[in-house]
């Protein structure tokens, strides 16, 4: 990969998401690569009957004189809790007050290894909401003092001193991020630093087996050796493949690399052999999901649409998903050759634009909110293209989705406007949210001259978009 696209790539939001959510104080620092963890979501979900885990569980509490000169340490109660949803029922793992030493001991039985919810109150009142690992056969341990317990409690566990472990790595890596971001490391360096970093995050995979630092770290090691040593990232992948650890990774990077390096054909071979290893149905579902994605993302629309229904077939006791609704409908009325459906409005010029209106030249259709932040990282490069191919027939227009025309305007007394936008009275919001499946902001979807769609484009897939429309293009 190129220097400068290395670059763009450090100077983007970090791909990672906190198992803590907001709101939530968290004295663990927990930070997991989540990049692709979806594929341990669907491993949760499971129908199979899970057997049950348990974890050995402490709490040693002081209580500091200036709040009670007696130091009463009975009272603190520790609810931890598993929650399907936000509006689910609550199922109760573990419930306990402190003795008069401020002690609790027990254990803990659960379905699933992962992050819970605990609420430690006393008399009712809460004091403290976080989230706990919970792995079969660890211990966890918690010390800590009031008040200030959100500063001075600590968790101790197998699983916690893994992610320790990541979290100083996570935190150098961020910081090595930015300086690339910025320009701070000469050009020369990068690659050799990035290949340190997924050293090290490799070193973490290796030093705690099954762990959920390991898994992170896996992750992390693989998102950046695919930018510079795509080889060694499939060697990582089909290590952790003997233990199902990196099939999210397999079904994304590495049927990526695949497709890109050995043509549609293999890409699809690759999926297909990675049924043999998975042990459950949703699992199988879920590759057969980014079988068929990988059949529309290539245009071989025809094929993709007997996947899909070999798909019904196979899953027809279940409910129907949104995903299989969603990708039927993008199949049926959104796929690429298909003639773009009934729109209108007024555009800003004033001239009514509909999908006959648009005909005679290549045209990208945007579904945006002027206020997202992606759309505002992606607008300058955008004028770029526009302003390179508009002299060979390239135009755009931009249905903006904000409530206030105030945003729209505010959009541009910031920045230059070189293509038309709908005036958001002549819009209607609710048909074309219908009309176009719009799912996701921003949206685009990229009409040869003729009127029929060539692809649709979600989020940074507009990184995509060139290779698509030159072949469309006027000569000069």
């Amino acid at each position: 990969m190129a220097l400068t696209t290395i670059k763009e790539k450090m100077n983007k939001p970090e791909l990672k998401q906190s198992l803590l959510p907001k709101g939530t104080i968290s004295p663990t620092g927990v930070h997991g690569a989540m990049v692709l963890l979806f594929f341990a979501f669907l491993l949760s979900q499971c129908n199979r009957p899970e057997p049950i885990n348990q974890s050995y569980f402490a709490v040693e509490i002081d209580v500091a004189d200036s709040l009670d000169q007696t130091r009463n340490r009975e009272g603190f109660e520790f609810l931890l809790y598993s929650q399907e949803t936000q509006n689910s029922v609550i199922d109760t793992l573990f419930i306990g007050k402190t003795d008069s030493m401020g002690q609790i001991k027990g254990s803990i039985s659960f379905d699933e290894a992962g992050a819970y919810p605990l609420q430690i109150s006393r008399d009712g009142s809460p004091i403290l909401s976080m989230r706990v690992l919970l792995a079969q056969g660890d211990s966890v341990l918690f010390t800590g003092e009031f008040p200030g317990i959100g500063q001075t409690l600590k968790v101790d566990s197998r699983e916690q001193r893994a992610v320790d472990v990541f979290d100083r790595v996570d935190a150098g890596f961020t910081r090595t991020r930015r300086f690339i971001a910025i320009g701070a490391l000469a050009d020369t360096a990068i690659v050799d630093e990035l290949r340190k970093w997924a050293n090290l995050y490799e070193q973490v995979y290796r030093d705690y087996p099954g762990s959920f630092a390991s898994s992170f770290a896996l992750e992390a090691a693989v998102q950046i050796l695919s930018d510079i040593d795509q080889q060694k990232m499939m060697a990582l992948i089909n290590e952790g493949l003997d233990n199902e650890q990196s099939l999210g990774l397999a079904l994304t990077f590495g049927k990526d690399y695949v497709s890109t390096t050995s043509g549609f054909d293999r890409g699809v071979h690759y999926l297909d052999s990675l049924q043999s290893l998975v042990s459950n149905k949703e699992q199988a579902r879920a590759i057969d999901q980014m079988l068929i994605e990988l059949y529309y993302d290539s245009l071989r629309v025809d094929q993709g649409k007997n996947r899909l229904d070999r798909f019904k077939r196979l899953y027809e006791e279940e409910e129907l998903s949104f995903w299989y609704k969603n990708m039927r409908f993008e199949l049926e009325d959104l796929a690429p050759g298909t003639f773009i459906p009934a729109f209108s409005f007024v555009s800003t010029e004033g001239d009514t634009i509909d999908e006959e209106s648009i005909k005679g030249s290549p045209t990208l259709l945007e579904f945006t909110l002027m206020e997202n932040g992606l759309y505002q990282q992606q607008y300058e490069e955008l004028t770029v293209s526009y302003q390179l191919f508009a002299p060979r027939g390239f135009q755009i227009y931009t249905m903006a989705f904000d409530e206030s025309a105030t945003t729209i305007l505010a959009f541009f007394q910031e920045r230059d406007r070189f293509w038309s936008i709908a005036e958001p009275p002549t819009m209607n919001r609710k048909s074309l949210v219908e009309t176009f499946n719009i799912q996701y902001y921003p949206t685009r979807i990229l009409v040869d001259a003729e009127g029929q769609i060539i692809r649709k484009f979600i989020g940074e897939e507009l990184d995509d978009f060139i290779p698509y429309l030159t072949p469309h293009l006027t000569s000069n």
